[in-house]
C-alpha cells in the first residue's frame, strides 16, 4: 500500500495503524479486486487502475463495517452466555459441585440431576433432526443389500442435480431439494448464534480429500489430476486475468500441503489444531471449485474414501457440533470455557484445600471431555498403523459378533425399566414394539425417521456393541454386514423407535392436558426439568398441532409438528426460526436421552473412558483401542444405570431400581443364555440343583452384557478356548495368544507324536476369524456339516474331548452333538 494511502486511511481512522492492519487491509483490498473480476470480468477489464483500487476499497469498507457490526454483536452473544452458564452454575445444588455443574453442560449425565441440555445432546438432536429431513436424499442413492452398496447411477444423478443440473431423475432432484433447505436451515442458526457463514451460490456438496490417498502421491501428480478439473474463472489475479498455470499450481501446491499432513503444518505447540472462534468456522471461501458434477465424482474415485452418503453426514455432524457448541458457550467457546474451568478450578480448590487433589483430576476430566466433544483431537500419527488396527478390529467385529442377538434380550429390561421412571404407558409401549418389530410396516419406519428417531443405522454405526470409529475399508464392509445380518441393527432400531415414538406421544398427551410446566405432578416436572426444558419451550410445545399416527399414538409431539408453527404465533417469544428451533431440539434431545438409556448406547463419556480420545495410529491408542473393543457395552450398562439409580429421589426409590434392574436383567440374561446354547447344538442347562449358582450367576453376567466375563468365574477358560488374562485384554489380545499357543505346539506337538492336534486348533483359529461363520441361524449348522468335521479330519478325537470340556465344566450335553453331520 502506498504511503499516502497509508496516512489516509490513518487520517479516516485517527490513529496510527500497525504494520499486520495496514497489510490485512491491502489483502482486503485486492481479495475484492479478484472478486469484482471474476463477477463481472468485461466491466472490471475496461476500468483504470484506480477505479478498480476505489471500487475493491469501497467493497473493502462495507466488509470492515460488517464486521465490527459482528464483533459487536458476537461480544453481547458471549456475555449472555456467559451470563448463563454463571447462573446455572452457581445455582446447581449437586455434590459434584461447581466443577461438576460445569462437565454437566458438556455430555449427557444419566443421574437425572443436570438440569441443563448438554452439548452432546443438542448436537445430537440437531444431526437427527437433520437427518429427518434427508429422507429423499437417502432414498435416491437406492443403498441395497443391508444399506452397504449405493446405486452408482443414484449418486451420479443426486449430485448432478445438487450442482443445478437437471437429470430427470425425481428421487434424486427431491433429494437435492431437501439437502439444499436443511443445510440451508443449518447455516442460518449457526449464524444466528454469531456465526459467519456466508451464502455461496455455487455450494452444493461438501468436499472429501483422504489424507491417505493424496499422500500417497506426489505434489506434483495430485497439482495434474486436479487443475483441470477446477473451474478456472474463481482463479483470479488482481488484474482481473486469469491465474495461468503456474500461479494456479502454486496454489493448488499450499492444499496439497495441507490436505496430505492432515492438518500438521497447522497446529499448534500442543499438537492440537489450530481452531480461532468456533464461530468462524466455514467463512473462508472454499478453495477448489470444480467445474462440473463429473469432475466432483472424478476426484472422488480418485482422492475420496468415503460414500456420498457418509460425505453428507459427516457435514451435518460438523455443523451440528457447532452450532451446539456456539450456543452453549458463545462466538468463542474455547475462551469461554477455559475461562470458566479456571475460575470455577480456583474456587473449588480454595474452599477445599485438603481436596486440591481431587479438584485437579475433576477438571482434567471436564477438559478432556470438552476437547474429546469439541473435536479438538490430534490428527492421526501413523496412518498405516491406524488402518492395521481398524482392520484387525473390524474384522473381528465381523466374525465374533454375528450371534449378538441372542444377547440384546436385556435391552426389554432395560426398556422397561426406564419407561416406568419416564411414566411411559407400558401398554402403549408394547404396542409400538410390534409395529415396529413388523418389517414390512415400511410406514411406521418412514414415520420414525421423520421424527428423527432411531438414526444410528443411517450413521452406520455399530457402536452399541464395537467401536464407532472404524475406518473405511473392505472389513468395515464385512464389519455392518455381520451386524445387519445378524438382525442386531434391526432389532436395536426398532426398539428405539418404538421407546421414541412412546415417548412423544406421552409428553403430546402431557402437554395439551397441563396448563404449564409448573402444572405437572413432581415426578413428570424432575422429569423435564432434568432435560432443561423452560416455560418458553412448553409454551411452544403447546402450539404444535399434534399428530396422529393410529394405533394408538393419537397426540404425538413430533419435531415437525413444532415447526410448522406459524411464525406469527411465536414471535411475542423472540425471533420465530430460532424459538421454534430450539423448542424442537429440546424435544428432541430429551426424547434421545432416554431412547439411550433404554436401548443403551454408549455416549461420549463412555467413548472417552473406552479410548476413543487418545491419538490414533500410535500403539497407546490403538491398544487401548483393542482392549475396550466389545466392552463400550457392558461399561455403558453399568455406568449409566449405576447413574440413574443413584440419582433418584429417595433411598427407596434407589434400592428398588437397583433390584428391578438386577432382577430383570438377570431373567432376560437367563434367556439369553439358553437360546444361545440352543443355537450351537448344545441342551439347556440345569436352572436349579447344584449347579444352580453357576446358571445364575451367569445369567446376571449375560444380562449386563458380561457374558463372556462370566465364564473366568466358572473355568480357567471361555468357551471360545482363550484364557481368562488374554481375553480380559480383549479379542485382539485373544487372538494374538491364540496364534502365539498354536507356533508353539506345533513342535511340542511333533515330539509328543500329537503332530495331528495342530491341524484342528488350525481349523479352529481359522473359523474364528471368518466373517459370518458365528452368525446366531448359521453356526450350528456351518460348525456340524464343515468345521466339526475339518476338525475331527485334522485332529481325531478332537470333538470328543470337546464334548466331555462342556460337560465337566458346564454340566451341559449336546442335542446336536459335534461329531454328528444331522441331528440324530
Amino acid at each position: 500500500m502506498r504511503q499516502e494511502c497509508i496516512q489516509a486511511v490513518q487520517q479516516a481512522a485517527q490513529r496510527m495503524l500497525t504494520a499486520r492492519e495496514i497489510q490485512n487491509i491491502e489483502d482486503r483490498i485486492y481479495r475484492n479486486m479478484r472478486s469484482i473480476a471474476r463477477d463481472d470480468p468485461m466491466s472490471w477489464r475496461q476500468l483504470s487502475e484506480s477505479e478498480r483500487l476505489y471500487r475493491a476499497a469501497q467493497l473493502a469498507s462495507e466488509e470492515l463495517q460488517r464486521e465490527a457490526a459482528l464483533k459487536k454483536r458476537r461480544v453481547a452473544l458471549t456475555i449472555a452466555a456467559r451470563q448463563r452458564l454463571d447462573k446455572f452454575i452457581n445455582s446447581y445444588q449437586g455434590a459434584d459441585g461447581k466443577l461438576g455443574a460445569l462437565n454437566r453442560t458438556i455430555a449427557f449425565n444419566a443421574d437425572g440431576k443436570s438440569n441443563f441440555l448438554s452439548v452432546e445432546s443438542r448436537t445430537k438432536a440437531t444431526r437427527d433432526y437433520a437427518l429427518s429431513q434427508l429422507q429423499e436424499a437417502f432414498e435416491a442413492v437406492d443403498p441395497r443389500f443391508f444399506g452397504l452398496f449405493e446405486d452408482e447411477a443414484g449418486v451420479r444423478d443426486l449430485v448432478y442435480e445438487m450442482r443445478g443440473q437437471n437429470t430427470g431423475n425425481a428421487k434424486a432432484r427431491n433429494g437435492a431439494k431437501a439437502w439444499r433447505e436443511v443445510t440451508e436451515l443449518l447455516r442460518r442458526r449457526f449464524n444466528d448464534a454469531g456465526g459467519d457463514i456466508g451464502y455461496l451460490e455455487n455450494w452444493g456438496i461438501p468436499q472429501h480429500h483422504s489424507m491417505e490417498k493424496v499422500g500417497a502421491v506426489s505434489k506434483d501428480k495430485w497439482v495434474s489430476d486436479v487443475i483441470g478439473k477446477l473451474d478456472r474463472k474463481y482463479y483470479i489475479r488482481a488484474d482481473g486475468q486469469l491465474m495461468n498455470d503456474a500461479e494456479l499450481s502454486s496454489f493448488l501446491g499450499e492444499a496439497y500441503n495441507t490436505i496430505a499432513t492432515g492438518g500438521l503444518n497447522k497446529l499448534t505447540d500442543t499438537g492440537m489444531r489450530i481452531s480461532g472462534a468456533r464461530a468462524n468456522r466455514g467463512n473462508a471461501s472454499r478453495q477448489i471449485h470444480f467445474k462440473d458434477a463429473d469432475s466432483y465424482l472424478q476426484y472422488q474415485q480418485l482422492y475420496g474414501d468415503r460414500s456420498l452418503w457418509e460425505i453428507m453426514v459427516g457435514h451435518l455432524e460438523g455443523i451440528s457440533k457447532d452450532i451446539a457448541l456456539v450456543e452453549t458457550y458463545g462466538p468463542n467457546p474455547d475462551h469461554v470455557f477455559r475461562s470458566l474451568l479456571d475460575q470455577v478450578k480456583a474456587e473449588t480448590a480454595t474452599a477445599n484445600p485438603s481436596k486440591t487433589g481431587k479438584v485437579e483430576r475433576l477438571a482434567n476430566n471436564t477438559e478432556n471431555l470438552y476437547n474429546f466433544i469439541s473435536g479438538k483431537t490430534q490428527p492421526v500419527a501413523n496412518p498405516h498403523i491406524a488402518r492395521w488396527s481398524d482392520n484387525i478390529r473390524n474384522w473381528l467385529v465381523a466374525s465374533r459378533l454375528g450371534s449378538a442377538l441372542l444377547s440384546s434380550f436385556s435391552d426389554l429390561g432395560t426398556m422397561y425399566l426406564s419407561a416406568k421412571v419416564t411414566n411411559l404407558p407400558m401398554n402403549q409401549l408394547f404396542r409400538n414394539q410390534l409395529e415396529a418389530m413388523d418389517p414390512t410396516n415400511r410406514t411406521e419406519l418412514a414415520r420414525a425417521r421423520r421424527a428423527g428417531l432411531a438414526m444410528e443405522s443411517l450413521l452406520g454405526s455399530v457402536n452399541r456393541w464395537a467401536m464407532d470409529n472404524m475406518g473405511p475399508s473392505v472389513s468395515r464392509w464385512a464389519a455392518t454386514a455381520v451386524m445387519r445380518a445378524s438382525g442386531l441393527t434391526a432389532w436395536s432400531d426398532a426398539h428405539k423407535r418404538a421407546y421414541g415414538v412412546t415417548m412423544m406421544g406421552s409428553l403430546g398427551e402431557v402437554v395439551s392436558r397441563t396448563p404449564d410446566l409448573r402444572s405437572l405432578d413432581d415426578s413428570d416436572f424432575r422429569i423435564l426439568k432434568s432435560k432443561g426444558i423452560t416455560d418458553t419451550d412448553w409454551s411452544v410445545w403447546k402450539l404444535a398441532k399434534q399428530e396422529d399416527w393410529g394405533n394408538g399414538n393419537n397426540t404425538m409431539l413430533t419435531p415437525e409438528s413444532i415447526m410448522r408453527i406459524p411464525d406469527s404465533a411465536v414471535k411475542h417469544l423472540g425471533e420465530p426460526e430460532r424459538v421454534k428451533f430450539e423448542a424442537m431440539r429440546k424435544l428432541l434431545g430429551a426424547v434421545t436421552e432416554e431412547v439411550d438409556m433404554a436401548v443403551i448406547t454408549p455416549g461420549a463419556r463412555e467413548q472417552l473412558i473406552t479410548g476413543s480420545g487418545i491419538q490414533r495410529g500410535t500403539w497407546k491408542g490403538e491398544l487401548t483401542r483393542s482392549v475396550f473393543l466389545f466392552k463400550s457395552f457392558p461399561i455403558s450398562v453399568v455406568m449409566r444405570h449405576w447413574s440413574r439409580a443413584m440419582g433418584m429421589p429417595s433411598a427407596g426409590g434407589r434400592a428398588a431400581y437397583i433390584a428391578t434392574f438386577i432382577a430383570s436383567t438377570t431373567i432376560l440374561g437367563a434367556l439369553s443364555q439358553q437360546l444361545n446354547d440352543l443355537a450351537s447344538g448344545r441342551n439347556p442347562r440345569e436352572m436349579t440343583g447344584e449347579d444352580a449358582a453357576k446358571f445364575w450367576l451367569g445369567a446376571l453376567l449375560k444380562g449386563g452384557g458380561l457374558g463372556l466375563y462370566g465364564d473366568f468365574l466358572l473355568s480357567d477358560h471361555t468357551r471360545y478356548g482363550s484364557g481368562a488374562l488374554a481375553s480380559m485384554l480383549g479379542p485382539v489380545a485373544g487372538l494374538v495368544d491364540d496364534v502365539v499357543k498354536i507356533a508353539q505346539g506345533i513342535p511340542l506337538n511333533a515330539v509328543e507324536g500329537k503332530s495331528e492336534q495342530t491341524g484342528g486348533d488350525l481349523v479352529k483359529l481359522g473359523k474364528g476369524l471368518m466373517p459370518g461363520a458365528n452368525l446366531w441361524y448359521l453356526k450350528a449348522a456351518l460348525d456340524h456339516m464343515i468345521f466339526n468335521q475339518m476338525q475331527e479330519y485334522f485332529s481325531p478325537g478332537y470333538l470328543r474331548k470337546m464334548e466331555q470340556r462342556s460337560k465337566k465344566e458346564f454340566n451341559q450335553t449336546y442335542w446336536w452333538r459335534p461329531q454328528d453331520v444331522t441331528p440324530q
